[in-house]
């Protein structure tokens, strides 16, 4: 038995409080991204009444969307000093005052600062801080705790919208952001269900017991180091005039010093590296992992942008495209409240389900930018719409399988980067795609074209290793019938 409480391994129960810890990550994603697609419908009389065009509500979106990510930052430092309890609550809470300040925006800075900065730094950090709770809590159920998690966000985005647009006709924006922003509240409340694991008390209790001997122990070594200290005193006097030549101890004397000054700098580094756990960006899978999933990130995020678009060029009615996307978004619950509990009890692994579908995934809107309207689109809509429910529920569970979860705050915190980079850097590539070739079903498939780097990558990654893991096998056998 370790010594140290903190070094006690905490066993994940996959139940009791943790379900609890499930719906206060559910309540803090629920209330702090739900808004996200109204954003046109609740911001769009203030963007008109402030003279703010398309190129300014993209970096209105855009810095929030870098700041949610690049928050990650500061998610591995935070949580290493305090519980993730306290670091959602703060989140939360700051975001929450990001939105109730936005109701008395009057420009683009004010609107940059209050919803993007102050919102989306919030935001970033009470979420990864709620995910992190979650992994601390499930083990052989953390599929489907994840997906109990993400289904009421995804019900939520649908229901949003219609009350904004009643809202609006009755409080008009400066009163729907007030109330917007009290019922984001409803995050603080869930950040305050995210109780820290408890350690075992038998550890505790013996640790306690083992007190008196320590400090026996430790008398012990004192009485022996004051002998050594004397008897070394008494040496040093009898042979005082052999000591070495001054100009050797002077080159000495200068060694050990530029020893320690080496010895600060590589603190200095290593407590910088400590803070952030930036050894991870030597594990090649992790590496491996986060870019992957963020190139996935993108081609997710820029095809949800797309589509209403997408569907209106292909001569669909605006009823008609409401339809298609809330059919997506009701396949999308069904699939995150049934497949994780699946997938869970068949043993599969995170990362290999979103290899597989997010594979499907791609090229499905592939096929489906092919299509028209008719029968085949809308079966179309219905498969990709389920299989992206099990695709997102496994994103970041990829990224909490590759680590252990001392390492998972730090881990979490680079991936959110990652993914900011990476939208910054492609998504305008994305969009000047779509404005050379004026086509939709081009854009659809350079998204589809990231989804297939990332297939290839896991692929690679998968069967070098897998060649590995035979190869020793058989060494093993033949070693075996030499001995026998």
């Amino acid at each position: 038995m370790k010594d140290s409480v903190d070094d006690v391994k905490k066993k994940a129960p996959d139940g009791g409080w943790g379900w609890f810890v499930c719906l206060g990550s559910s309540l803090i994603t629920l209330s702090l991204r739900s808004l996200d697609p109204s954003f046109g419908l609740l911001f769009q009389d203030l963007l008109e009444n402030l003279s703010i065009e398309s190129t300014g509500t993209s970096v209105i979106m855009s810095v929030l969307d870098a700041i949610v990510n690049f928050s990650g930052l500061f998610v591995g430092p935070l949580l290493k000093r305090f519980s993730y309890k306290k670091v959602a609550f703060f989140g939360s809470l700051l975001s929450c005052i990001g939105l109730m300040l936005t109701s008395q925006a009057n420009s683009m800075l004010y609107l940059i600062i209050s919803y993007s900065i102050l919102g989306g730094f919030g935001t970033g950090i009470a979420i990864a801080s709620a995910f992190v709770a979650l992994n601390t809590f499930f083990d052989k159920k953390r599929g489907q705790a994840v997906g109990f998690s993400m289904a009421g966000t995804t019900l939520a985005m649908m229901l949003v919208p219609q009350l904004i647009h009643v809202l609006l006709n009755f409080y008009g924006f400066r009163g729907t952001m007030l109330i917007v922003g009290a019922w984001a509240l409803h995050s603080v409340v869930g950040a305050c269900l995210l109780r820290p694991l408890e350690t075992r008390k038998e550890v505790i209790s013996a640790k306690k017991k083992d007190e008196p001997k320590e400090k026996d122990a430790l008398l012990q070594s004192k009485g022996s180091t004051s002998e050594k200290i004397m008897t070394n005193g008494t040496s040093r006097n009898a042979n005082e005039g052999k000591k070495s030549d001054t100009n050797n101890d002077a080159k000495v004397v200068e060694v050990v010093e530029e020893e320690e000054e080496k010895k600060k700098k590589t603190t200095c580094i290593g407590k910088i590296k400590e803070t952030f756990d930036l050894d991870l960006l030597k594990d090649t899978v992790y590496l491996n992992v986060i870019i992957g999933t963020s190139l996935y990130y993108v081609a997710e995020s820029n095809f949800k942008l797309m589509t209403p678009f997408f569907l209106s060029s292909i001569g669909m009615t605006k009823a008609e495209v409401a339809f298609c996307l809330s059919l997506t978004a009701f396949t999308d619950i069904l699939a995150r409240l049934t497949l994780p509990t699946l997938f869970d009890r068949l043993g599969f692994k995170k990362r290999s389900i979103f290899w597989v579908c997010s594979i499907m995934v791609g090229i499905g809107r592939s096929a489906l930018a092919e299509r028209s309207k008719g029968t085949t689109l809308i079966v179309i809509f219905i498969i990709i719409g389920f299989l992206r429910g099990a695709t997102l529920v496994n994103l970041n569970l990829s990224v909490s399988e590759c680590c252990s979860l001392k390492k998972l705050p730090s881990a979490f915190g680079i991936f959110m980067v990652s993914k900011g980079i990476f939208v910054v850097a492609m998504s305008p590539l994305i969009g000047y795609i779509r404005d050379y070739t004026q086509s939709y079903r081009i854009c659809i498939h350079v998204m589809t074209t990231l989804i297939i780097v990332t297939f290839i990558t896991w692929t690679a990654e998968f069967s070098y290793f897998g060649f590995r893991k035979r190869r020793r096998a058989l060494m093993e056998d033949k070693l075996k019938t030499t001995i026998e």
